[in-house]
């Protein structure tokens, strides 16, 4: 039989009052069939807590829930986080709490299940965030948009391997990019201009990609002038195609 946790009012509140409401129970007793010990479930259980208060600040859905909003969490709202006590700052159990509520989530169908990950995919996304972020200046949506995108490349194409783009090549670059069914051309620029910025921050580190940047597929648009023949006056429409 499931023991209750029991946390303080005001985070239990949070909880309560958030889209996570309905998995609390779950959570408990996923921590409790891993037998962690009380003084760790009432821990983890303040930890998403506090993630479920800011969730609710920012207006955040089930279907937005995912890695890269932990990662935004953890780089963003926990180094200027203001949030009235009692509330669990400590990084360290709130990124091994938010673990476990993904796995439960996912569990649930709420977030899409993915190969297991090391956590060498979680710091790599949470550098290129920052990365994006100090660097590129990329707005708070832009940025997750594209941590999505990057988080499926590099569990479809690296898995449990280090970070490395060495034993990428330029027909897997390009096929992530058009897509198994494929993709429209808005979709393929939009991701490609995702995997390129990915690419130069991984210059960062060292790694060759000028060939893996050469396989990004290219969309041509071009819009051609009016022409008149006499008092006809002929406007071609925008066009796009691979390149």
């Amino acid at each position: 039989m499931q023991k209750m946790i029991v946390i303080q009012r005001r985070p239990r509140a949070w909880l309560e009052g958030s889209i996570l409401q309905p998995y609390v129970s779950q959570y408990g007793e996923h921590l409790q069939r891993r037998r962690y010990a009380p003084g760790t479930q009432r821990a983890y259980m303040c930890c998403i807590a506090h993630f479920a208060h800011w969730m609710t600040q920012e207006g955040y859905g089930l279907e937005a829930i995912g890695q890269a909003a932990v990662i935004r969490f953890l780089s963003e709202h926990l180094p200027a986080c203001v949030c009235p006590d009692p509330v669990r700052r400590i990084r360290h159990d709130l990124q091994a709490a938010l673990g476990h509520l993904l796995e439960v989530l996912k569990a649930g169908g709420v977030v899409p299940q993915y190969p297991a990950r090391n956590s060498a995919i979680e710091q790599e996304l949470t550098r290129f965030d920052i990365h994006m972020r100090d660097d590129c200046g990329l707005a708070d949506r832009t940025r997750r948009r594209r941590c999505k995108v990057v988080e499926e490349f590099l569990v479809e194409h690296v898995g449990e391997q280090p970070i490395s783009m060495a034993t990428v090549k330029a027909t897997t670059v390009r096929h992530f990019i058009l897509g198994e069914q494929g993709r429209g051309p808005a979709a393929i620029a939009a991701i490609g201009v995702t995997i390129a910025c990915y690419l130069r921050f991984r210059s960062i580190s060292g790694d060759r990609v000028s060939e893996l940047k050469a396989a990004i597929p290219r969309v041509a648009r071009w819009r051609l002038a009016y022409i008149t023949r006499g008092s006809d006056r002929h406007r071609d429409r925008p066009t796009a195609e691979l390149v």
